[in-house]
């Protein structure tokens, strides 16, 4: 694994560019993005992206909001939350895309999930920098540098991902409605980072690294920040939301 701060962040920086590239060549393959109502869509998802990302790791530790525990450089700067930046930049879209919310959910599906895909394999490479790496292991694992074998929770994501985008493509040549089909699998994205959850610190035994890191911060009934805004995700898109927005014609 990477141990340079400066190359890890550099490496970072490469994973998203191609993923935000490659989710943008998607949506741009579904969607025109001549008009008003397309760009706003899209530009409504990508700053609530940006939003979400950084909320939700401020839900995650709130001593780093609160100036309690004063934040590195590197956190200020690589400290993101994948499910925050997915529920942000649902929430963006559905606020800024008019007419065209339809379409673009639809589209943004898949370019969601083959960005994910992307980040999860470079994750393996900068597991050990963030709080994304995976609690210890008693039965199998990865070790990703310090001794320790661990869930490789990156690679069940991506395996996750993988599933998800068979089913999007299942489900949409079975017909029926756009809304629901997204809405449902969206749904169950927040509901595989649900149970990821439980495989990452601060759940299973403390050990060095992670009390060098923040750990994040458990809400009641014992739940990370993440998990709790991961159901609210389920319940408000697999709860119909999408279903208010104006339908594809």
């Amino acid at each position: 694994m990477l141990s340079s701060p400066l190359a890890l962040l550099v490496l970072k920086l490469l994973f998203a560019m191609l993923a935000f590239a490659t989710a943008l060549r998607i949506v741009k393959a579904a969607v025109p993005l001549s008009s008003p109502e397309g760009l706003r869509g899209l530009g409504g998802a990508i700053a609530g992206a940006a939003i979400g990302a950084k909320a939700g790791f401020a839900l995650q530790f709130p001593a780093l909001l609160l100036g309690a525990d004063p934040p590195s450089a590197w956190t200020a700067l690589a400290g993101m939350s994948g499910p925050g930046a997915v529920a942000g930049a649902a929430l963006g879209l559905a606020l800024a895309g008019g007419a065209r919310a339809a379409l673009f959910a639809e589209a943004l599906l898949p370019a969601m999930l083959t960005a994910v895909l992307i980040l999860d394999l470079g994750a393996l490479f900068w597991a050990l920098t963030e709080s994304g790496f995976g609690a210890p292991s008693d039965r199998w694992g990865i070790d990703f540098g310090d001794g320790v074998t661990r869930h490789p929770v990156m690679l069940y994501d991506a395996g996750a991902m993988l599933g998800l985008m068979w089913a999007a493509r299942a489900t949409r040549a079975a017909g029926g409605s756009a809304m629901v089909r997204a809405g449902m699998l969206a749904s169950a994205c927040f509901g595989c980072w649900f149970l990821l959850g439980f495989l990452k610190p601060p759940f299973g035994p403390i050990l060095l690294l992670e009390a060098v890191y923040p750990r994040p911060v458990l809400y009641a009934p014992g739940l990370t920040g993440e998990q709790w805004l991961c159901l609210a995700a389920m319940l408000w898109l697999g709860g119909g939301a999408w279903r208010a927005l104006p339908t594809r014609r």
